[in-house]
């Protein structure tokens, strides 16, 4: 087991994001993925036939497509035909329900302990995965940084200043008593080298439209109160080393910080002339679970070599769900 002793903590060697649920639940937190409820109307996905793409990816296992045949559905389509649809298709390790508590389209692993759950392309979008809807996103998955490009991640907590409150009394000695302080929220700016309309996309919100060959890739920013972005939880990795021995090939353990239910804005930085970096601004609120207790972000776990390795998480990292 993982033993207190004077250690070294090398900066993040990576971090992933991911698109909460809707209703505003951390997809990972929740083992499940949802998407809509309700009927929505997805001839808009379509060309001149009724079949759609979608790509899943379950744990490690290799990405899964398929084609999903929506014959007969003309507008509207229900969840219960969506389920119908999507589990014909035949994806393995998972199968597609209809939740029993918010009656939403559901993704459900078939192995219990399955970490990360993800569904990928404008179908899985325009069935609402991820808080997206048509051309608001590409569904509910991991975004990586994970290959040396990012420069610097930088943690703020936000404080509540002690108040002091005087109030009169009737025996004309006034009463002095003080309201502790409390902690609010964390922040943390993100500096990465990579330029990645997903996730611009997944926090400003916004439009983003596939190119085809005669047509551009397109995005635009959210307009007023419409095409507002979901909430994204954050991982970050760290490798902590023995404070006598600080090289990579003696790191003690592996040390994930997860951030759940952030909001904020990707902006891009740098001098006229150099290379653009791209700076994500994110803020955590204390999030409630399903037991409605309370939490604040992060949490921290810390994983031996062997659970780290069990993880397997460079086995779920896709780097370019396009061409999977």
């Amino acid at each position: 087991m993982i033993k207190t002793k004077k250690l070294r903590e090398l900066f993040e060697v990576s971090w992933l994001m991911m698109r909460q649920n809707p209703g505003g639940h951390s997809a990972y937190l929740q083992g499940y993925l949802l998407g809509f409820n309700g009927t929505i109307d997805i001839s808009g996905i379509f060309g001149s036939t009724q079949m759609g793409e979608l790509k899943i990816k379950v744990g490690n296992e290799p990405v899964q497509t398929r084609e999903i045949n929506f014959s007969g559905v003309t507008s509207s389509l229900d969840v219960e035909s969506a389920v119908l649809a999507l589990n014909t298709a035949g994806f393995d390790g998972c199968v597609f329900e209809q939740d029993t508590i918010t009656k939403r389209l559901k993704l459900v692993p078939v192995v219990n302990g399955v970490r990360f759950v993800q569904i990928w392309g404008d179908l899985a979008a325009a069935l609402q995965f991820g808080n997206c809807r048509i051309n608001e996103g590409k569904g509910c998955y991991l975004w990586a940084s994970m290959d040396g490009d990012l420069k610097s991640v930088a943690e703020t907590e936000n404080w509540e200043e002690d108040q002091k409150i005087i109030n009169e009394s009737p025996f004309g000695t006034k009463v002095s008593y003080t309201v502790r302080g409390k902690r609010e929220n964390t922040q943390i700016v993100v500096s990465d080298r990579i330029a990645s309309r997903e996730v611009k996309q997944m926090i400003n919100g916004g439009t983003w439209i596939s190119g085809n060959a005669t047509n551009p890739e397109m995005y635009e920013p959210p307009v007023g109160t419409s095409n507002t972005p979901g909430k994204v939880d954050v991982f970050t990795y760290s490798k902590i080393m023995d404070k006598y021995e600080n090289n990579e090939d003696d790191e003690a353990y592996y040390r994930e910080r997860l951030y759940v239910g952030g909001f904020g804005r990707m902006a891009r930085t740098g001098g006229a002339g150099s290379w653009t970096d791209s700076e994500y601004t994110l803020t955590f609120n204390p999030y409630i679970d399903n037991k409605g207790k309370e939490h604040a972000s992060p949490r921290e776990s810390d994983f031996t070599i062997a659970q780290w390795e069990q993880l397997g998480l460079s086995g779920v990292i896709v780097d370019d769900w396009v061409n999977t």
